[in-house]
């Protein structure tokens, strides 16, 4: 099972959700909502299971791209 993570949006460091996930149970939960307290920020977040799943693939996106291009982009660094 693959770990959710998400993004906090006020100091941006990926925590895990503590919950785990495989293609079955993400698709059950695809619009459920998740209340977290951050331990970076000291709130509470509400997030979709949908947008912390999207923001994973897009950052493991930005990851390869960073890899394939040694880490910048022709017009400057990737923003991410």
């Amino acid at each position: 099972m693959a770990a959710l993570l998400f993004t906090c949006p006020k100091t941006k460091c990926r925590i895990p959700t503590g919950v785990g996930t495989d293609l079955d149970s993400l698709c059950r939960s695809w619009s459920r909502t998740l209340r977290l307290a951050c331990p970076h920020c000291g709130e509470q977040h509400e997030i979709r299971v949908r947008e912390v799943y999207l923001d994973a693939a897009l950052d493991d996106a930005v990851d390869r791209i960073r890899l394939t291009m040694g880490g910048k982009a022709e017009n400057g660094e990737l923003a991410r």
